[in-house]
């Protein structure tokens, strides 16, 4: 991440915070050779040349100093886990309506971009829980939590609401979009009962069009609201075996996607008692 811009030689035309650097972006902006980059941050020009080309990996010395002569400083942060890559390689080790690993690179769930970080995780999920089952779903879950999702959306409870009618409003707002309900409302399903208040998550693979829908009934906010709705975006994975329950209308994502779910929302209990049994 870069922060805001220092004092430096040169400044590049750029908005004042920026998220994510493109080094070969940011290299090209310096110099247009790799004589007047190295001459503007001091580096050697080899170095800038192997960037450039992509065969070696810049240090974090390396690209402070990149980032200096742009007039950037860089801001390192450890921020709290949620890759939905997780939560699928649990699914490949556990669940059996998920194909095993061998078989993802031709499955229509999963995109030739997402089998490797699938695969990365189930060969860490295998070191750190092994064969323990309750502790590979728990710890899938805390590094797929939805709350922590990049380009997720926070809805506050509205005043007046219960949860069963703010769990009508998540699901109809899923209407025409491919997605599911998971959080207090999977709780709801299969156990019959969830805390009240507490959240009520909906999946999607298109987030902006439901929290556009979502957004007409209930209040948009910058923070997780525990007792409210939260609209993250996922992997087609997720909805394998999604099921719409006995005299319900919604969508509500499989057991075990819901017990992986309730862990990361720190519902630990609920997900204990999804999975008891298994």
């Amino acid at each position: 991440m870069l922060a805001a811009p220092a004092a430096s030689l040169r400044q590049v035309p750029r908005a004042r915070y920026i998220v994510a650097m493109d080094i070969p972006a940011l290299i090209e902006t310096l110099g247009r050779t790799p004589s007047a980059t190295a001459r503007a941050t001091g580096l050697a020009r080899s170095t800038i040349q192997r960037i450039r080309n992509g065969t070696t990996s810049p240090s974090m010395e390396t690209l402070r100093e990149l980032a200096l002569a742009a007039g950037y400083d860089i801001d390192v942060r450890l921020t709290p886990a949620s890759d939905p890559a997780a939560a699928v390689a649990a699914r490949v080790i556990a669940d059996p309506a998920t194909p095993p690993l061998e078989d993802l690179p031709g499955w229509e769930r999963s995109t030739p971009d997402e089998v490797p970080k699938i695969e990365q995780w189930v060969a860490r999920l295998d070191r750190l829980a092994g064969t323990d089952r309750p502790t590979l779903l728990r710890l899938a879950g805390q590094y797929s939590a939805p709350q922590h999702r990049k380009g997720a959306r926070f809805f506050a409870p509205k005043p007046g609401l219960t949860q069963e009618q703010t769990i009508e409003v998540a699901n109809s707002a899923l209407g025409g979009v491919s997605g599911a309900l998971s959080g207090m409302a999977a709780a709801r399903a299969y156990l019959g009962h969830a805390p009240d208040p507490g959240p009520v998550v909906a999946w999607s693979t298109d987030g902006d069009a439901v929290a556009e829908r979502l957004s007409q009934t209930l209040r948009e906010v910058d923070e997780y609201q525990p007792a409210g709705v939260l609209v993250a975006p996922t992997m087609q994975a997720y909805l394998v075996d999604m099921l719409t329950p006995p005299n319900w209308e919604h969508q509500i994502v499989s057991p075990i996607q819901a017990a992986i779910d309730l862990y990361g929302l720190g519902h630990d209990q609920l997900a204990f008692e999804i999975t008891e049994g298994w």
